[in-house]
């Protein structure tokens, strides 16, 4: 059976246990600047031909398709192709069908096919996100492709080439015009996902779309990740939870301007819900970039909160004092906030910093935490606790 945390008295959500890392940010005088998703295959029938039940030529005949019409292939067997058609699946001989060029595209938005380019009846309508195979016909601003068992023309600028893997960014990266020139075309944030309709590799990079152009990244910089990962950046508590995942995966992240930096967990003991706030709050009223040195340090500083709570299986009171213990004095705070910070430190955090903004020639240096020292004993004592043991 399970007990809860806190007298039965409360209410069915206990109250949380809390706590919120500290920031100073402090503003100096001015100083000098430093020096794929896969589709099936369309293939046209160029005869008549019966499907079968099954790729031998036995069975009853499941449907008829006309010379011309195009099929979409599931698998093939032996002398038969297996393909859908009006809602049945049956086997054709493929001898009597050939394949058509493969040109995957992804639908940006939701868009009309009509027979004819930019005019014509409407032959199908194509929700956000479905897959297309283009017919290799191009008319102005439009292309022509394969859908339901006919063809239609759809803008160019409402299909986009389908990427034939994505890769995403570790760090702000540079989109370079070649895989051996220096020249940049852009510069990509950290935290992005690119689509690759090539996949080509060399020289230590991979060629990868971004903003609308062609270019080549530094493979180092730019992780593969699944076909169905959304193209474009990370939100913030995407890119927080990507950062703490190593030890806090799974524990929700709510973020914004002016939220508490605060680590939470509440419940009964099996059945406790652990959660993390975080504040967007930046330098100068921007937004603090999550992969920035103090959201780091802030993101590892509550994520040391929540795996303090598991360590001690919940149990806040002896938590809090074998965190006094560990830490000792001097101390400004709870030993277990000072010893959030060392655990942060040990996770590779950085405490402090500054910032030099070459349009206003202000420097700005920046501290989190609670002050304090980390000495060799308490990072000793983070590494226990990182690694789930009560000291």
């Amino acid at each position: 059976m399970a007990h809860p945390t806190f007298p039965r008295s409360f209410a069915i959500r206990f109250p949380a246990l809390v706590f919120a890392a500290a920031l100073v940010l402090a503003l100096v005088a001015p100083s000098p600047a430093p020096a794929a998703h896969r589709t099936a295959v369309p293939t046209p029938s160029v005869s008549a031909a019966a499907a079968m039940p099954s790729a031998s030529t036995s069975g009853g005949r499941v449907a008829t398709a006309k010379r011309g019409a195009t099929l979409n292939t599931t698998s093939t067997k032996g002398r038969s192709v297996q393909a859908g058609v009006r809602g049945m699946t049956g086997w054709f001989p493929l001898a009597n069908t050939k394949r058509l060029p493969r040109h995957t595209h992804e639908a940006l938005r939701k868009t009309s096919l009509r027979k004819s380019p930019g005019k014509g009846a409407v032959v199908a309508v194509v929700p956000r996100g479905q897959m297309l195979a283009a017919t290799g016909l191009t008319s102005r601003a439009h292309t022509q492709f394969y859908i339901a068992g006919t063809k239609g023309w759809a803008r160019s600028a409402d299909i986009r080439r389908a990427s034939m893997a994505k890769y995403q960014t570790s760090s702000v990266t540079a989109l370079y015009q070649s895989a051996r020139s220096r020249k940049q075309l852009a510069r990509i944030p950290a935290d992005y996902t690119l689509g690759s309709p090539t996949n080509a590799r060399s020289n230590g990079r991979v060629q990868v779309q971004y903003a609308g152009r062609t270019g080549w990244v530094k493979s180092s910089q730019a992780a593969r990740v699944a076909g169905n990962v959304r193209i474009g950046r990370l939100s913030w508590e995407a890119s927080a939870a990507k950062n703490i995942a190593k030890w806090c995966r799974g524990v929700p992240i709510t973020a914004g301007p002016n939220r508490p930096n605060e680590a939470e967990a509440s419940g009964w003991i099996g059945n406790m819900k652990e959660r993390i706030s975080l504040d967007t709050n930046g330098f100068r009223g921007k937004k603090l970039d999550p992969n920035h040195p103090l959201a780091l340090s802030i993101q590892y500083h509550e994520c040391a909160h929540i795996l303090q709570y598991r360590a001690y299986k919940y149990d806040f009171t002896r938590m809090d004092k074998g965190m006094d213990k560990a830490y000792g004095k001097p101390r400004t705070a709870s030993g277990t906030e000072h010893m959030a910070d060392c655990m942060a430190v040990a996770m590779g955090a950085r405490l402090k910093g500054s910032e030099y903004d070459p349009r206003s020639g202000y420097t700005t240096t920046w501290r989190s935490g609670y002050g304090g020292a980390c000495k060799p004993g308490h990072l000793d004592a983070a590494r226990k606790i990182i690694a789930g043991r009560a000291l």
